[in-house]
């Protein structure tokens, strides 16, 4: 074999290995950027959901927050005490304590449904929803009483019938509505079917009436706890005092 061929020879290889490592590199440099495109993927996803939670975080914490503030009065007042603070307003007591639960019930929906819609996927803000998660087991707990007593379906049930979304044309931004008071209270007094979702609430009044409050404080205190989470610096909360109950001094005067 001549120089000639020979070199012809190491010039071929040379070029079917230079095609080989870069079709190697290609590959590697093709999985290189799927994997970054995941990762990026992921981060925006996790990082939609987080925003989409935290658009509902301000009405959630104040929701939290009314509820939490009629469950420490029944417990301070008494049954008797609220009974004659709402004497001249019918059914004021049973019907707004209802209305609090389901308008809580409602903005907890309202932040599920944005997480799931934002990223396919719920739980991002995972100290907000493991606080979330206490209520929810709180209010499903039932070896007490039945007393103020909404198990897991139930809860999300109240939730989607308080619920309504308006989208914006223009930008296609979906805005959740929770239905308010006015609302609330028309169905509750003269649709049966939506009244009897609250039972347990007239169950729990009848509990008050006993002088049992513990499960109310239960529930105050998980609540608490998620609105600490929810706005540790009280920008939306601030008018609440936001002190856990006492049951060993459940008389006592709230400041």
């Amino acid at each position: 074999m001549d120089s000639q061929s020979l070199l012809t020879i190491i010039a071929l290889l040379l070029s079917v290995g230079s095609v080989v490592v870069t079709g190697l590199f290609s590959v590697r440099t093709q999985r290189l950027s799927h994997e970054l495109d995941v990762e990026r993927d992921a981060r925006h996803a996790e990082q939609s959901a987080i925003k989409a939670a935290e658009r509902v975080y301000e009405p959630l914490a104040q929701a939290a927050a009314e509820l939490q503030s009629r469950i420490f009065n029944l417990v301070e007042t008494g049954w008797i005490g609220t009974q004659k603070r709402y004497a001249s307003h019918g059914d004021y007591a049973v019907a707004s304590t209802a209305f609090l639960f389901a308008h809580y019930f409602g903005w907890i929906e309202a932040r599920r449904q944005a997480v799931l819609s934002s990223s396919g996927e719920g739980g991002r803000d995972l100290s907000v929803q493991r606080l979330i998660d206490e209520v929810l087991k709180t209010l499903r707990r039932s070896e007490d009483s039945e007393g103020f007593l909404f198990f897991t379906a139930e809860q999300r049930a109240i939730g989607e019938l308080m619920l309504t979304w308006e989208t914006i044309p223009e930008t296609a931004v979906r805005i959740p509505h929770v239905a308010g008071y006015a609302a609330f209270v028309k169905r509750y007094r003269h649709d049966d079917e939506f009244r009897a979702w609250f039972t347990s609430i007239d169950a729990g009044m009848d509990l008050v009436s006993t002088g049992d409050v513990r499960r109310l404080a239960a529930i105050q205190h998980a609540l608490v706890a998620l609105i600490d989470e929810l706005d540790p610096n009280r920008k939306y909360t601030a008018g609440y005092a936001l002190e856990p109950i006492d049951v060993t001094d459940a008389g006592s005067s709230r400041p």
